[in-house]
């Protein structure tokens, strides 16, 4: 068992969304709990291009202002182009001012996975799978040896993350969705008697098949029902997605709102009755526990992370699933949701969300997971080098690239 309330989190430097947002979260949560709490990143001296218009990790946590220890570095080009060991040769550096034995929770970037992997038996290594995604699955098949923890969002990655490496064990691995900050009592629903429908997340046919939105809504369209669908969000696609619904004559039946705060995005949820979601695959949602939380329905795909709930006890008045491609299912589930009174399906909402996504649940099923991991192994970390050849390798293929995308944007 650790000895000592002692937590820290290794984590790219932008904020990106769902997993860096959560980083963020957890941090907090943990400080606020008491824990001694110590956040590695680097510090961007420029704007990276992959950062333009976000807001680092840094300067989230300094808004906050929980008392969290931040180790940081100033990087610039050659950190964003460089290599992939060199971006871990640089956390590997952070990571060695961590007190020993302090267990590490690893964002999704593969440097950072490199740089705990080779300093797992001082600091214990966290991993967490956020999707049902062959690229986690990659992830943990390279470095499970070196995991003391492995956390899976669902079921069913945990399930898939257990078939596809035999040689992982499985009492090592919890299921454990990333909680959210629940915000206030927002419940307020809407006036009239146009349905309500919402989309929140990345405008994309992979992953998210947003062009069964398009179907969706006209399905709803032929039936006569009365129906607004809000997208927010953006993304590649998002042109193209704009085109199908105006080639569907839907258009006056949709608006697009763009990228929108944490506060804005739950105030629409709030006032909207369904959150559709069409994914060919998830971790599990973060915009399914805002649109929970915030009282409002859901109809989307039996994929990892929403199927756990389907059968839950307080799923009944505010959860509904289809198939993936199922446009009939979708819209029978649309139309069981929308025969719930509101009042009762808030309430339900509310209750699934305040049970499972808390941030505090959360919080509390990962320090159970941490106090397994057993302190008497913990050795002294070596201040592994890298050869000056591997540091002037990556600096040349660092400029060879901001040159490349120089060019590409000019």
């Amino acid at each position: 068992m650790i000895e000592h309330k002692r937590i820290a989190f290794v984590c790219h430097p932008y904020h990106r969304g769902g997993v860096t947002r959560w980083m963020a979260d957890a941090a907090i949560a943990f400080a606020h709990q008491g824990w001694d709490v110590y956040f590695i990143t680097v510090a961007p001296s420029v704007v990276f291009f992959s950062g333009k218009g976000r807001e680092t990790l840094l300067r989230l946590l300094q808004k906050e202002n929980a008392g969290i220890h931040t180790l940081s570095v100033p990087v610039g080009r050659e950190f964003e182009f460089g290599t992939t060991e060199y971006k871990a040769y640089i956390y590997r550096k952070l990571l060695l001012q961590l007190p020993p034995g302090s267990p590490v929770i690893l964002s999704d970037d593969p440097a950072v996975w490199q740089a705990a992997a080779s300093l797992y038996s001082t600091f214990p290594m966290v991993g967490v799978l956020h999707a049902d995604e062959a690229y986690y699955y990659s992830l943990a098949t390279k470095y499970f040896r070196q995991l003391s923890i492995l956390v899976c969002v669902s079921e069913r990655v945990k399930m898939n993350t257990i078939k596809q490496i035999p040689g992982i064990d499985a009492s090592k691995i919890y299921t454990i969705p990333c909680g959210i900050n629940l915000p206030g009592d927002i419940l307020s629903g809407h006036a009239g008697d146009i349905l309500q429908l919402v989309y929140v997340g990345r405008i994309s046919e992979y992953q998210k098949r947003v062009s069964d939105l398009v179907k969706v809504c006209a399905q709803l369209h032929q039936l006569n029902k009365a129906f607004h669908l809000n997208i927010i969000g953006d993304g590649d696609e998002k042109a193209m997605l704009e085109d199908k619904f105006d080639e569907a004559g839907l258009g006056s039946l949709v608006t697009f709102r763009g990228w929108l705060s944490q506060k804005d995005v739950s105030m629409w949820l709030a006032t909207s009755d369904i959150l559709i979601l069409t994914s060919d695959f998830e971790g599990t949602p973060v915009a399914m526990m805002e649109a929970l939380a915030a009282g409002c329905g859901i109809t989307g795909t039996r994929v990892s992370g929403i199927e756990d709930y389907e059968l839950h006890l307080l799923a009944a008045d505010c959860f509904a699933l289809f198939d993936v491609g199922d446009i009939e299912g979708a819209i029978s589930g649309i139309a069981k949701i929308a025969a719930v009174p509101v009042s009762i399906r808030q309430q339900s909402a509310r209750a699934l969300a305040e049970a499972e996504f808390s941030m505090p649940v959360c919080i509390e099923r990962y320090i159970n997971a941490v106090q397994t991991v057993t302190s008497g192994n913990i050795t002294a970390a070596i201040n592994v080098k890298m050869p000056v050849s591997a540091i002037l390798y990556s600096r040349i293929v660092a400029a060879l690239r901001y040159l490349k995308i120089s060019i590409s944007r000019a």
